[in-house]
């Protein structure tokens, strides 16, 4: 059975891949547990404790009162900020609870919350002089302190940040977060203050980044191997030790770290580009893409620590704290790209799509990831049914930049719509553009995404020769094998070499549900029915709720004997669809059975239900 890419799982893992840089892709407990205990940071930071809570803490109706439309007293605007942040909303939340605290201005919950919604929106400056409040009743609030901090960071007060670090009391923001902001800080003032920082990889590369900018090469030099001696290493922080040494100038040991981790890692356009600057001595190019050669200021170093800790939220889902350490990297960096690319990220996880596409078509045009921001902003709004802004976006990037990626992604976006005339069209143009009488290697998906609307349009000989040519460019990609396996499969020919493809696909994703169904169905084509069932059973097992896959497990089912068993697996067939057609199909089997001869009834059925199966992304 065709499958939807993994249903977007990681959809949009280049997006995260940029905001990540080097940083390495581990959890809160391997990096911020080795300083901490391994705490959970939204329940052991004690001032970002209360942070989740203050979405979650809102009755039914309290929302339905804060859904009023008088919100102008006290209790109006108080339940109406809370309703705004249960939904996203920091904005208004914020707005609204400014109001609220002139009723109340000495109020410490007040304030704090309003601190937290202030630095959550990207008003720095307001939630410093909430923060200021807070401490007079409370000095050693360490969420305040790191407040006051960052904005003094993002003024250049150093001084100001230095004491305010100092002054964090022990415990776990202040063993995490206070050498890094405290050794920036320092920093600018002419001062390496590294003695806080702990032996994890994060605080050894900033301390790293410290001295480069200090002019201390021995000093860095020193984190640089202390990282390498840190077990289970990834090939993030590896990658990252390389960037040190090249900046230091150890060009040998940087590119045979680099060569190493390509070794590991496969192609990788960024560590190509940093091999071929190195041995090409190319030091205005090693500028632009080592980001310790770029790192040159207080406010970037800063920055850079807080999206560090900002993107291990991330991935620990914590979306609330994510929003506020990105934000406070913004509110010392405003030119932080990173931190914009990570927001956009967690607010498409949070439905605020809208706000996702502002701030990716606010990304510089001459950022390196303008192009591709643009694209997924482009890929959104197509998703939010905004098809004509998405076409124009895309034109836009192709007419400017000569863009060939965009008119390959018009003709995605009309696949995904269904309009495979309007889809082949565009794919045709975009195989024009590139002016070559074979499509090269860097644009294999063409060829994957014009074989599945060949395939579609019932033009199989075209797919067929389209699905190939990509094989050749990528053998071992499981969802093309499975593509074009499932297709010679369902339609009962090359059943040998369909099986072949399948079974590849299979061994490279042994959890896939539908790669699973696929094998037991090209089983099945082939008349090995008991052969078939588990391999349908195990697809059930991993996506019990899938009509085409519930169809296929009734037919095996009915093929080996087991009427009763086949029967219930069709009706679920059809409780699971919501294809007239193909439900027709499968009702038909429920009340006659599978009579001898049957191909052509089941294939068409299996293409009608598998529709929204078909993979949605060319690139993955």
């Amino acid at each position: 059975m065709n499958q939807d890419s993994g249903k977007k799982q990681m959809k949009h893992l280049w997006m995260l891949t940029v905001a990540l840089g080097a940083l390495a892709a581990v959890s809160v407990h391997e990096i911020a547990g080795k300083v901490y205990a391994q705490a959970q940071p939204d329940v052991q930071l004690a001032e970002l404790a209360a942070i989740d809570t203050l979405s979650g803490d809102v009755t039914h109706d309290a929302v339905l009162v804060g859904k009023a439309e008088d919100v102008d007293g006290f209790a109006g605007k108080f339940l109406a900020s809370h309703f705004a942040q249960a939904t996203y909303d920091w904005k208004t939340a914020s707005d609204y609870l400014g109001d609220v605290i002139a009723y109340d201005p000495a109020n410490f919950d007040l304030l704090k919350r309003a601190m937290v919604l202030s630095m959550g929106t990207g008003d720095a400056a307001s939630a410093a002089r909430y923060a200021q409040e807070l401490l007079k009743s409370e000095p050693g609030n360490g969420f305040a302190l790191l407040v006051v901090a960052v904005d003094a960071l993002g003024r250049n007060d150093l001084k100001t940040a230095s004491d305010a670090m100092v002054k964090m009391p022990e415990g776990d923001m202040a063993s995490f977060a206070r050498p890094l902001l405290l050794g920036w800080a320092e920093a600018g003032r002419g001062k390496l203050e590294v003695t806080g920082l702990a032996l994890v990889p994060m605080h050894l590369y900033h301390g790293a980044l410290m001295a480069l900018m200090l002019d201390n090469k021995p000093q860095a030099r020193s984190f640089a191997e202390q990282i390498m001696q840190v077990k289970g290493l990834t090939q993030a922080e590896a990658t990252r030790v390389a960037d040190v040494l090249a900046a230091l100038g150890d060009k040998d040991k940087a590119l045979g770290l680099y060569q190493g981790i390509r070794l590991q890692e496969g192609t990788d356009v960024t560590l190509d580009e940093k091999i071929a600057a190195l041995e090409k001595g190319d030091t205005e190019k090693l500028k632009t893409i080592i980001p310790a050669l770029q790192i040159d200021t207080v406010q970037k170093g800063a920055a850079q620590a807080l999206f560090d800790m900002a993107f291990i939220l991330f991935q620990e889902k914590s979306d609330s704290s994510t929003k506020l350490f990105a934000q406070m990297a913004l509110a010392i960096d405003p030119t932080m790209v990173d931190a914009k690319l990570l927001m956009a990220e967690m607010l498409v996880r949070n439905e605020r799509t809208e706000e996702a596409v502002a701030i990716l078509q606010g990304i510089p045009p001459e950022h390196v990831s303008y192009m591709e921001s643009q694209r997924y902003a482009a890929e959104l709004l197509s998703e939010m049914g905004q098809r004509d802004r998405a076409l124009a976006v895309m034109e836009a990037l192709y007419k400017d930049r000569g863009d060939i990626e965009s008119l390959i992604r018009i003709g995605d976006i009309y696949r995904h719509g269904e309009n495979y005339e309007e889809a082949l069209k565009a794919y045709n143009r975009a195989a024009k553009a590139i002016g070559k009488d074979d499509v090269p290697q860097e644009y294999w998906h063409l060829l994957y995404a014009r074989g599945m609307v060949y395939e579609r349009e019932g033009q199989w000989k075209e797919a067929v020769a389209d699905l190939t040519a990509a094989m050749d460019y990528q053998p071992n990609h499981p969802y093309l094998l499975n593509y074009l396996g499932y297709g010679w499969a369902d339609k009962g020919e090359n059943l040998e070499e369909s099986l072949k493809l399948i079974r590849r696909a299979a061994a490279l994703r042994p959890m896939d549900g539908y790669i699973t169904d696929s094998l037991g169905w090209v089983l099945y084509r082939m008349g090995k029915y008991e052969e078939a069932v588990p391999h349908m059973e195990r697809a059930v097992e991993l996506l019990p709720y899938d009509a085409t896959i519930n169809d296929h497990l009734g037919d095996s089912y009915w093929k080996v004997g087991r009427r009763l068993e086949a029967r219930f697996q069709w009706r679920r067939a059809v409780n699971n669809s919501d294809d007239k057609e193909a439900i027709a199909v499968v009702e038909a089997k429920l009340k006659n059975g599978l009579p001898d001869g049957d191909a052509e009834l089941r294939s068409a059925a299996t293409t009608r239900i598998d529709e929204a199966a078909k993979p949605e992304s060319s690139q993955e």
